[in-house]
């Protein structure tokens, strides 16, 4: 929605200016600037749905893994947290500055732009992701995970050139001495996690934007964790 207002701005002063200047108007460019707010009361009521969607969200009856409902990526809507029928929390994503969430909102990959999430566990724990040198524009990017304000571990992509030859998105999860990896080959690609080389749980896009999540059983005591990381690695990557 975002993307289509800056175009419908642009696109009028640019009109603006060449009647000023050249005293020349287009009434067939003038219909086609219409169409984007238009187009963008559209796509406002989509978002509300999609926001809507996620939370609501409840998993079938015979649900056994952890899922999420991930249909909006972009505003501060809450969404949950299941471990099979069981709530066990809700997240969202937010902002330090209202005009993050602008640039977020027009730019063509919103997960790459000021994401930080929090977490609020069904126990009372609270769970934050941080963004650190959040105007920092390339190169990889590193979060501060925040356990009860204790910081406990970190979240860092992976842009080397040995994984873009290989299209692999991947980000790396360090916590409690452990480096767990995240690694996927792109859009609807199933997630593998690995530590010490094994793989030790494994997420996929099962329906439209209900994602579950699957931890084996030497990993139960991290399971939460590992969930939270494999949500902020698909905001990122945007699988």
């Amino acid at each position: 929605m975002g993307r289509l207002l800056t175009l419908f701005i642009a696109g009028s002063i640019g009109l603006g200016l060449r009647f000023w200047f050249k005293g020349e108007f287009d009434l067939d460019q003038l219909l086609l600037l219409l169409f984007f707010p238009a187009a963008s009361v559209v796509v406002f009521f989509i978002m509300k749905k999609k926001i809507k969607n996620d939370t609501t969200y409840k998993p079938s009856t015979n649900e056994k893994y952890m899922t999420t409902h991930m249909g909006d990526r972009v505003s501060s809507g809450v969404k949950q947290l299941y471990d099979g029928r069981t709530s066990i929390g809700t997240y969202h994503r937010f902002y330090n500055k209202l005009w993050h969430r602008i640039l977020a909102d027009i730019m063509e990959h919103p997960g790459i732009w000021y994401l930080n999430l929090s977490f609020n566990l069904s126990n009372s724990d609270s769970v934050l992701f941080l963004l650190k040198n959040e105007n920092k524009m390339t190169g990889n990017k590193e979060w501060e995970i925040i356990w009860n304000q204790v910081p406990i571990g970190k979240v860092h992509t992976d842009l080397s050139f040995k994984n873009a030859t290989k299209l692999k998105e991947s980000i790396f999860l360090e916590f409690n001495d452990q480096s767990y990896h995240y690694k996927s080959f792109g859009i609807g690609s199933k997630t593998e996690v690995t530590n010490n080389n094994l793989t030790i749980a494994t997420g996929n896009r099962v329906k439209g934007s209900v994602y579950d999540f699957q931890v084996n059983d030497s990993h139960k005591e991290e399971k939460e964790i590992l969930f939270m990381v494999f949500i902020l690695f698909n905001f990122y990557h945007e699988q």
